[in-house]
């Protein structure tokens, strides 16, 4: 039985938001393991008894089944942004596609499939679908500062345009870019992997992120 958001305590709210956060981390983690064949038995055992604990019965299963074979879950949120540079031009074939010329430095988000990445030109300042092949990670991985909004209203129709982000409200946005005066942003959508602009003051709830130590 789910309970009314407004009556849910400030400080449950926190906890919720924190508990989502760690969940997609922890999704994006075991995928992971699975896909390198890190998944060790000891693991599976405790995504096995934490999975238990939502299910009906107080027990604990006292058999494990088989781990299925590792599969590439597409399309992949990729935990931490992946810079690359592309060695190749690519114009694509309408808006939703990034324009890239050969030395630009694109961070990649999520990959849509085995050929196709969601990335963000720092030369024009925009974000795009993009061919994987265009481009190559640097290595080594620049350090990316990770900024999370949550979306707490639906957007407003009439303040919409081409470039403007679609969501709804309890979606994930994270920051690629700051404009001039730190009130607008372009963004990255972590539920639909959709990318444009939106303004931070009133639609939106800053998410505190835990770094990774």
């Amino acid at each position: 039985m789910e309970t009314d958001a407004s009556s849910i305590n400030p400080d449950v709210k926190l906890v919720t938001i924190d508990v989502k956060m760690q969940i997609r981390t922890l999704h994006a983690k075991v995928t992971f393991l699975q896909e390198t064949g890190g998944m060790t038995e000891e693991i599976e055992r405790m995504m096995t008894e934490l999975t238990a604990l939502y299910n009906k019965g107080d027990s604990l299963p006292t058999t494990r089944q088989p781990a299925p074979a590792a599969t590439t879950v597409l399309p992949k949120l990729l935990l931490k942004a992946e810079t690359m540079q592309a060695h190749s031009e690519y114009v694509g074939p309408d808006w939703k596609h990034l324009l890239i010329k050969p030395g630009d430095t694109i961070i990649a988000y999520a990959y849509i499939n085995e050929v196709t990445a969601v990335g963000f030109n720092t030369r024009t300042n925009l974000g795009g679908r993009f061919p994987i092949d265009t481009a190559k990670k640097v290595d080594p991985q620049p350090h990316e500062k990770v900024e999370i909004f949550m979306a707490i209203d639906p957007p407003v129709l009439y303040a919409t345009s081409l470039s403007s982000l679609g969501y709804k409200t309890g979606q994930y946005v994270r920051v690629c870019r700051w404009e001039k005066g730190g009130i607008w942003a372009y963004g990255f959508n972590l539920s639909t992997l959709a990318m444009g602009r939106f303004d931070s003051r009133y639609h939106f709830k800053k998410v505190e992120w835990h770094k990774e130590t």
